[in-house]
């Protein structure tokens, strides 16, 4: 059994199942809530970006992550 905590909010992942109760994101793991959360944030900046560009997006995700783990919570504006 793997013993996993979420990056992001420290909560423990009792089930891990890969992709179902926790997500592997930018060398991270994020319990399904927090993984919303990212999702729910990067929507509205994603769908004003004309045109796509996947690198843009790897840091974005990359770096909203990264912020989240340092404050601990997610910043949503």
């Amino acid at each position: 059994m793997k013993n996993l905590k979420c990056d992001v909010c420290h909560s423990d992942i009792t089930t891990a199942i890969n992709q179902r109760s926790y997500m592997h994101v930018a060398h991270r793991e994020l319990c399904e809530s927090c993984y919303e959360e990212l999702n729910f944030f990067l929507r509205p900046i994603i769908r004003t970006k004309q045109p796509f560009n996947y690198e843009w997006f790897d840091r974005l995700v990359k770096d909203s992550v990264e912020k989240a783990i340092t404050r601990g919570k997610w910043d949503i504006r």
